[in-house]
């Protein structure tokens, strides 16, 4: 053999081992992972009771009235404000008010959970005019204590509340027969964002 074709011969050898290799340099393990995630809100469903129906009658000035609400957390988040509003409307019987607003005459106080009956002396957390609550676009009774620490998801908690029908000392006759019709609306709103 001659040189020359000793030389093409080691020259291919030497193409097809470096193919050879060089194509094997492609060639490597791979693995494939995926990762999915589910974001679930959660819900506020606030549900509520009451355990004596708010109907109030046969009323005088100086006369009060206690009534316990239940407000119940149906939701898997926690209530952390719970805030009230008021509207009510007022049947003038006699057509004689004179622009006077029987709401003006009624207080509302929130009592403490500790209020078992009689007076409520020492145990009223805020008090507050029917005509003053309805022009408060959000009462908020976590914040006033009637609520203290809003409501976990699943639980429940009743709060307190005295009407009373104030005795102003001066002639309240033009309210003779009158009626109230009084609508609360609760709206519960969720804590803070934080960290899960």
């Amino acid at each position: 053999m001659g040189i020359k074709k000793t030389l093409g011969l080691g020259a291919a050898s030497a193409a097809l081992g470096l193919s050879l290799i060089g194509g094997g340099t492609f060639a490597y393990f791979s693995s494939t992972a995926n990762s999915t995630a589910t974001f679930a809100a959660g819900t506020l469903k606030l549900g509520s009771s009451f355990n004596t129906p708010v109907a109030l009658t046969n009323l005088k000035p100086g006369d009060y009235t206690v009534r316990t609400f239940t407000l119940s957390n149906e939701g898997t988040l926690d209530i952390k404000l719970l805030k009230l509003s008021t509207s009510y409307t007022v049947t003038d019987a006699k057509g004689d008010n004179a622009g006077q607003d029987l709401g003006a005459h009624f207080k509302v106080k929130l009592l403490k959970d500790t209020y078992t009956g009689g007076s409520t002396n020492g145990y009223v957390l805020s008090e507050i005019s029917l005509k003053d609550l309805k022009n408060i676009p959000s009462y908020d009774l976590v914040t006033l204590g009637a609520v203290p620490g809003g409501i976990s998801a699943a639980q429940s908690k009743t709060f307190k509340v005295a009407f009373e029908f104030v005795d102003n000392g001066q002639d309240q006759n033009a309210f003779q027969g009158d009626s109230l019709a009084l609508n609360w609306t609760f709206d519960a709103l969720q804590g803070i964002g934080e960290a899960k």
